[in-house]
């Protein structure tokens, strides 16, 4: 038979259709990354914050008590 395939040879298929398949998860991480860049002052305080970092002005937080000292 010519027209014939294995069983390995459709398990190959099927995995490189599955490799291409965007997930519920893929399509929730563009949701939110779309929301954050469309979102002028979100967008501001990040910009503000590679700045902070890139001043040195950042705090080492090892525990929430740390983390709640700064509130």
């Amino acid at each position: 038979m010519s027209g014939s395939v294995t069983i390995q040879e459709v398990y190959e298929a099927l995995k490189r259709v599955e490799e291409k398949m965007v997930t519920r998860e893929d399509i929730e991480a563009l949701v939110d990354s779309v929301e954050i860049l469309s979102n002028p002052k979100t967008m501001e305080a990040l910009r503000k914050s590679d700045r902070d970092i890139k001043a040195g002005r950042v705090k080492e937080v090892t525990s929430i008590d740390d983390l709640l000292v700064e509130l």
